[in-house]
């Protein structure tokens, strides 16, 4: 048992001891009663985004803080989604009192990237953060979470202070669009080719009409005449023929035959026509070494590869025939019986040019059926008649840029015809087309305002409004005015230093 003077003793370090435990918490309680409320506050504050980042720097001004002894106030800044749960904790920034930062100091706890600051050391703390942009961080609030906390108190939420509100989101902006005048109106010009097997006695070069399926076979080319001929809104302009004969036999033979036989065929058409001699014109091929490499290509024979390469050689003509007939004897026969004859043939070509289409009505007529036929300019005379916004208009112009790829006016249209429809993808191909005028010039800026690339689309408008385009002037204007809407929105005070 214990003697009633160590009891005593015991006693009265207790009582000591609930004093001292006493005071300390009536001195806990009276500094956060003293503290209590939001001690955030900023001398700086600056918030940006670049290159996928979100960039957060301020200066925290901690020099009227003042928590107690054994006291800290905890700072986190927070990136909160609006919208969403997506958040995102940032390294906190401690105040502490004398005793409490000595021992974290002694206790080394303090996380890496966050800061230890002793209360009343009368300085500004430089927040400096780098994070990566996601795609939550489009609309966001960045707050900062405060807490207060002791030895051998709970945690104290003290709230949140909203410093900024982010809005990354692009807002779209569609300009107005351009359309211009197509422009063309040189007369079209058509043609119609075919090839006749056209067959002559052997070594002779005089035309039998009637001979094996020379009827059939001229008859191709008095058909693409007559078709032309017959046709009002077309004139015929030239009419040619290509004669080529097979490398069989000597090379000088073979000119001798290529050019008689394709002389004697154009004085048959030009003479059951009776053009005059300006309207018809010829050419030929002694041998057609062409048609036998394309055959080769596709073909299965053996040796193939080496007989191509040989047909392909610079060598001499009758070289290379007499080369495949001696070193692939077997090959070579197959070649003589069934592709030389349909290597003999005669090339034709009726070239004609069509009327001009006064008439709005005949030009609609002709859009319906044979639009081919239409000059660049008649295009724009025909979408004339209809409102910009009328299906009509559109394919218009959708079939003026297929029948003229390579028209800069008619790409032109097609680009703001594919913006209006959003597909964005097939107006940067036609726009690609559309040339350096200054409505292209503008129409890339619409383009890339529509893709929310809006200092591009300004670099655009600049130019074509520096160059006097009234659409591009007041676009721009507005295009300005979009882009000044501020993307970070500060919902705290800065103090002065």
């Amino acid at each position: 048992m214990f003697s009633d003077k160590m009891h005593h003793t015991m006693k009265v370090n207790m009582l000591k001891n609930s004093i001292v435990c006493a005071v300390v918490m009536m001195l806990c309680v009276g500094t956060a009663s003293a503290h209590s409320g939001r001690l955030f506050k900023v001398s700086k504050i600056n918030i940006s985004r670049g290159e996928g980042q979100l960039l957060i720097h301020f200066d925290v001004d901690a020099r009227h803080i003042k928590p107690g002894l054994d006291r800290e106030v905890v700072f986190t800044p927070v990136i909160r989604a609006i919208g969403s749960a997506d958040s995102l904790r940032l390294p906190a920034i401690t105040v502490a009192g004398k005793n409490s930062y000595y021992a974290h100091l002694r206790n080394k706890d303090i996380m890496p990237g966050e800061k230890l600051v002793r209360a009343g050391s009368d300085e500004l703390v430089a927040f400096r953060e780098t994070v990566r942009f996601q795609p939550w961080m489009q609309r966001c609030l960045v707050v900062m979470r405060e807490e207060t906390q002791t030895c051998c108190d709970p945690i104290e939420d003290a709230g949140d202070t909203p410093v900024a509100e982010l809005n990354y989101v692009i807002e779209p902006f569609h300009p107005d669009f351009r359309y211009v005048n197509i422009v063309g109106d040189s007369l079209v010009v058509m043609s119609a080719e075919g090839r006749a097997f056209v067959t002559f006695v052997v070594d002779r070069t005089e035309l039998k009409p009637d001979y094996m399926n020379n009827p059939k076979e001229i008859g191709k080319i008095i058909a693409s005449i007559d078709k032309v001929k017959n046709d009002p809104d077309a004139t015929i302009t030239s009419v040619s023929i290509k004669g080529f004969a097979s490398p069989e036999g000597t090379y000088k033979h073979n000119i001798e035959l290529a050019m008689g036989r394709t002389a004697t065929l154009k004085e048959y058409v030009r003479s059951h026509y009776n053009f005059d001699q300006s309207i018809m014109h010829t050419d030929f091929e002694p041998e057609d070494w062409q048609g036998l490499i394309e055959w080769l290509d596709t073909c299965r024979l053996e040796h193939r590869t080496e007989i191509l390469d040989i047909a392909r050689s610079d060598m001499d003509p009758d070289a290379k025939d007499l080369t495949i007939k001696r070193r692939f004897p077997e090959e070579y026969s197959v070649i003589l019986k069934t592709v030389y004859p349909w290597l003999r043939h005669s090339d034709y070509k009726v070239t004609y040019s069509i009327r001009t289409f006064a008439d709005i009505d005949e030009l609609k007529r002709v859009f319906r059926t044979t639009p081919e036929r239409l000059r660049p300019v008649d295009f724009s005379r025909i979408a004339a008649t209809y409102s910009p916004d009328s299906p009509e208009y559109e394919a218009t112009y959708m079939k003026a840029v297929e029948i003229y790829p390579y028209n800069n006016e008619a790409n032109l249209n097609a680009a703001n015809i594919m913006m209006k429809r959003n597909n964005l993808v097939e107006a940067a191909r036609y726009v690609a087309r559309s040339g350096d005028s200054v409505e292209a010039i503008y129409t890339r800026g619409v383009l890339a305002a529509r893709n929310g690339d809006f200092e591009r689309a300004q670099m655009y408008m600049t130019t074509a409004a520096e160059q006097g385009l009234d659409v591009a002037i007041s676009q721009l204007e507005l295009l300005k005015k979009h882009r000044a809407k501020p993307t970070v929105k500060y919902l705290i005070q800065p103090t002065e230093k």
